[in-house]
């Protein structure tokens, strides 16, 4: 299956941590450490500064607000700015890539829903005559899943398929 990705997406794949789940993850400590009714305008001020950091220009202008964040806020809610912190290099991996919309990139729900999909679909195939079988059938469901997200009708993709592979 290795061989297949890498076919697919070519030898070197950088990995973009999901700043969904990482936010996520953020306001869980904050809750913890934030308790109460009281402290809820806190809770959203840090989670919304929070939030901000990603919405940087670039990868090193989201290490500053981070920086900033991190030191307005270490006292109040430590494992919140420690959770931030831990693996946040492999948050802005989106930075360096061009030519793709960053909100296609920076979060793996697309990726999720994509896994999702395929699942359900693979489901109802139920099994697979050989591995070459398997891969197949990823790649054209990865390809109509592709044709959806890009607005193009799956006919047209579908022979596109055809004449680049069989023609």
């Amino acid at each position: 299956m290795g061989e297949a990705l890498a076919l697919v997406y070519g030898a070197t794949v950088l990995e973009q941590r999901c700043i969904f789940h990482k936010l996520h993850n953020v306001a869980t400590k904050c809750r913890s450490e934030l308790k109460g009714k009281e402290q809820r305008d806190l809770r959203k001020q840090l989670m919304e500064q929070a939030a901000l950091v990603y919405q940087a220009e670039n990868a090193s202008n989201a290490r500053l607000r981070l920086a900033r964040w991190g030191e307005q806020w270490r006292e109040q809610a430590p494992q919140s700015i420690a959770t931030l912190e831990r693996d946040f290099e492999q948050t802005l991996v989106f930075y360096s890539l061009s030519g793709l919309a960053p909100v296609w990139i920076r979060t793996t729900s697309l990726l999720e829903r994509t896994n999702r999909e395929l699942r359900r679909k693979f489901r109802q195939a139920v099994t697979f005559g050989s591995q070459r079988g398997a891969e197949v059938a990823i790649y054209l469901q990865v390809r109509r899943l592709h044709a959806r997200w890009i607005g193009q009708d799956w006919w047209e993709t579908s022979r596109a398929v055809f004449f680049d592979l069989w023609m």
